[in-house]
């Protein structure tokens, strides 16, 4: 029996504008089906907020909710839990996108 894993994305969605997106992560953010991605507080994602019309309707949301503490147990915990999930997707077979706010090679969530 041979079985496929997804592949996981890692997509920086830019300074902020929707219409800076690359159109690679435009692709990808829209055909994915599940997309993962940082939420901070009451503010949700920004992440999210900035990919949103690129989002695929039908995709599974996978939300990372990070605290913003100043102590790094929290945050790791979260990533943690939030790599949990994305690794269930991936090894069902499903690509997963996860957002970055920024740039995920310099600076990025």
């Amino acid at each position: 029996m041979t079985c496929s894993q997804g592949t996981l994305y890692g997509v920086g969605v830019g300074p902020g504008d929707p219409e800076l997106l690359t159109l690679k992560a435009h692709r990808l953010i829209s055909t994915c089906p599940v997309v993962a991605y940082p939420v901070t507080g009451e503010s949700g994602s920004l992440a999210l907020r900035i990919a949103q019309n690129a989002v695929n309707p039908e995709a599974e949301h996978i939300a990372i909710n990070v605290p913003m503490v100043k102590e790094r147990g929290p945050a790791r915990a979260a990533y943690d839990e939030g790599a949990k999930a994305i690794t269930v997707e991936l090894e069902a077979g499903r690509d997963v996108v996860f957002l970055c706010e920024g740039d995920p090679f310099f600076y990025g969530s």
